[in-house]
């Protein structure tokens, strides 16, 4: 009897215990059944769901908020404000005229006085041939290059007035540091002669060495009909090394200083090496609308436009607040929008102006006044922050569609 009342028992059990895993089975079959038709149901309205997260997206990064304006409307007026003051230093004056020659003149003579140029125990003061004195380097504005009368009228075909510029090799703003330098150490003046021609506007010219002749006052400059060697003008500066570098020191400072006050004048400074290739009447041409300058000022507009950007991006990185500012990524896309909203601001704003100046003008030289580096910079961000936007967009719908697809299925599972 004990013998059966236990396989009932266990019988019993047996009995229960499948009852339970059948109700288990049950419970799972219609949890399943649940998930899988709300999983479903997502995947019916899939294209309402991304818009939506696209929507959340766009609402998180947005620069509305009043610490993003901010940092927007400041950012515009740092650029706008380069813009204007490039304008202003790079502004074309008169030759011996404007604000920028006198003001680096005047910074010149000061530099001149300095006592390191005034050791009169070791000048010598006589110019000569193939030597300019120290005196004569630091006493005088001018440069021998510069000089445009020639002896007695004789006009040696090597240049017309202030064509002169296309002519020499001291106004290159790269070979002028050679030739130029050599120049005011040797009181010469370097041209390129049209010698090789092969084409009527393209050839290979040489060079042409004369004296520059000064009066005992070192003024009045006359190129003299005698030719001079090249050679022995780069043999006498390689003589003044040994024992004379305060005139090499000097020669190099009135050299930058002049190509400084030439830049941005109506003839303005060639393309280094162009005279070399072109014709004078070329260079000339090539320069009213593009020089050196115009280089030089887009170089110096990149720069200062990074510059302002970095600022801009640094100190709102630095204003990051984990509790309000969401992700630290989605704050970069806020960062990255002040950035290239701001810099097109200020570059549509000059596009517009000098456009506009052009057209009231009749005239296209107003064009040289665009924000050439600005543009490049605009352009720059803007790729940037696209790049950036759509991988931080990507990375972020990825997560939200996980959270509801698969996280809301775990959820679904412990209940």
């Amino acid at each position: 009897m004990r013998k059966y009342r236990k396989m009932e028992e266990d019988l019993d059990k047996e009995f229960n215990d499948l009852k339970e895993n059948r109700n288990e089975v049950q419970k799972q079959s219609e949890n399943f059944i649940v998930i899988n038709e709300k999983r479903l149901e997502n995947f019916n309205n899939l294209d309402e769901i991304i818009k939506d997260i696209d929507k959340e997206f766009s609402e998180k990064t947005g620069i509305l908020n009043k610490k993003d304006q901010t940092f927007l409307w400041t950012a515009v007026a740092l650029q706008t404000t380069r813009i204007y003051l490039l304008d202003k230093l790079t502004k074309i004056e008169k030759a011996g005229k404007g604000e920028k020659e006198k003001y680096l003149k005047e910074l010149q003579e000061k530099i001149f006085k300095n006592n390191f140029f005034q050791d009169k125990n070791n000048i010598n003061n006589l110019s000569s041939k193939y030597y300019a004195s120290l005196e004569q380097i630091i006493t005088t504005l001018g440069v021998p290059y510069d000089a445009t009368r020639f002896y007695q009228d004789k006009k040696l075909r090597l240049f017309k007035g202030a064509n002169h510029r296309f002519a020499t090799l001291g106004h290159d703003p790269i070979l002028g540091y050679v030739f130029g330098t050599s120049n005011i150490l040797t009181n010469t003046i370097t041209c390129v002669e049209k010698t090789f021609k092969i084409t009527d506007k393209i050839y290979f010219g040489s060079l042409s060495t004369n004296h520059v002749d000064y009066n005992e006052l070192f003024k009045n400059p006359i190129i003299s009909d005698t030719n001079s060697s090249t050679i022995e003008m780069f043999q006498a500066v390689l003589a003044r090394f040994k024992n004379d570098k305060k005139s090499i020191v000097a020669s190099i400072i009135k050299q930058t200083i002049h190509i400084a006050t030439d830049l941005y004048t109506p003839k303005g400074i060639q393309f280094p090496m162009a005279n070399l290739v072109l014709s004078k009447k070329n260079v000339e041409n090539i320069t009213k609308y593009i020089s050196t300058g115009d280089i030089v000022k887009t170089w110096a507009s990149v720069k200062m436009a990074s510059f302002i950007n970095f600022l801009i991006a640094t100190i709102h990185s630095l204003l990051y607040d984990k509790n309000i500012d969401n992700s630290r990524d989605i704050y970069s896309v806020r960062t990255s929008k002040i950035i290239y909203i701001s810099n097109s601001i200020a570059t549509s704003s000059n596009i517009i102006l000098t456009i506009f100046k052009a057209y009231t003008q009749n005239n296209i030289l107003p064009l040289k006044e665009l924000d050439i580096g600005g543009i490049f910079v605009a352009i720059s961000s803007i790729f940037k922050n696209k790049k950036l936007q759509e991988r931080i967009r990507r990375e972020y719908l990825e997560e939200k569609l996980y959270e509801k697809f698969f996280i809301e299925k775990k959820g679904d599972e412990n209940e």
